[in-house]
């Protein structure tokens, strides 16, 4: 394995001739296969997408190359096409980042676009279209897709309280100073443990997924977005009394009605002044968090094997099965019957 220079930036990269992805605990899925059978791949590990070449393989390129990774919270790919190529996955679910070797890629995500190239890594949002409409033959991408819920889980954690929607993301990524680059050394260690074969990531189920989340909240850290005001100020203020009397009655019991007139009443404020103290405290509406905070507890349930999900609706104040399941996928990125098939 063989590492490429990004910008000032090095990380490990596919080489002419190098080893098997296998060391990296990769498993090598296409070399030099025929377009259909790599896109089929590709779509298989990733997202499902239209990927189609825009050009012809010439003489002496570098083999196509398809190599990946899943974890627990990401999935790693090595991917080369060796020919020009255009990729729309439309909107991906998922948090994900592509850190390029070699050659440039023209990438698009809502109405966000940069060229990405060594040294400067895309950066894509869940609900916004991505689409990658100039993949130059020669250009070989990091690829990591990163689980939503942990992605946000993390923020949460770092701001102290739910996020309402997903976070929308800057694109452009300088991977050669700065945070950037500290992000980069973080990735770098993640394989380069899974390089080793003896390390400690391939022995302890806890370590590996300390090094993913440490790249998942190195990300929430390094990287501009919708929080980020929030998260590097220290001076923000403590909640007002009225906001913390309403969201420590709704964390008691938050399967209970709570229309904004009881809301109000509590915090003995007008409905309207209460809104506007969540959004400014909290970045959302007052039924937005009891939403928020209704879905983690149904989570919980789910994770810790409850019986059904229309019990576990039912828990938790979701009168409308099939509007849980949709705000469930939205925080989680499955619906609550794939984590119950998935935990049991």
């Amino acid at each position: 394995m063989h590492t490429m220079d990004t910008g000032g930036a090095r990380v490990p990269g596919p080489e002419p001739g190098d080893r098997p992805a296998a060391r990296l605990g990769f498993r090598e899925l296409c070399r030099v296969a025929p377009f259909d059978v790599f896109r089929d791949q590709l779509n298989e590990v990733f997202y499902p997408a239209r990927v189609a070449p825009t050009g012809q393989a010439e003489q002496g390129l570098r083999p196509s190359r398809l190599s990946a990774s899943r974890l627990e919270h990401l999935t790693l790919g090595l991917v080369r096409f060796g020919v020009d190529a255009s990729v729309d996955p439309g909107a991906l679910g998922s948090y994900h980042v592509n850190i390029p070797f070699s050659g440039r890629v023209v990438t698009q995500c809502g109405p966000q676009q940069m060229l990405a190239v060594p040294g400067r890594a895309a950066v894509f949002t869940p609900r916004e279209h991505t689409v990658l409409p100039g993949w130059s033959a020669d250009a070989a991408q990091l690829c990591i897709k990163i689980s939503r819920r942990t992605l946000e889980q993390e923020l949460e954690a770092l701001l102290g309280h739910p996020v309402g929607s997903w976070i929308r993301f800057a694109i452009d990524l300088d991977l050669t100073q700065g945070p950037g680059k500290s992000w980069l050394a973080a990735v770098r260690l993640l394989l380069s443990e899974l390089e080793d074969p003896d390390s400690l990531v391939h022995r302890s189920d806890r370590h590996r997924e300390y090094l993913e989340r440490m790249v998942v909240g190195g990300l929430v850290l390094a990287q501009h977005h919708d929080y980020e005001d929030e998260l590097r100020d220290p001076r923000v203020p403590a909640r007002p009394r009225t906001i913390k009397r309403v969201v420590d009655a709704i964390e008691a019991a938050p399967e209970k009605p709570w229309p904004l007139s009881d809301m109000a009443r509590l915090a003995e404020v007008s409905g309207r002044r209460l809104q506007q103290g969540f959004r400014e405290h909290l970045g959302m509406t007052p039924s937005v968090y009891v939403r928020a905070v209704r879905l983690d507890r149904a989570h919980g349930d789910l994770v810790a094997g409850a019986s059904s999900v229309a019990e576990v609706a039912n828990r938790w104040g979701f009168v409308n099965l099939g509007r849980f399941a949709s705000a469930y996928r939205e925080r989680f990125g499955e619906a609550p019957s794939e984590t119950l098939r998935r935990i049991r």
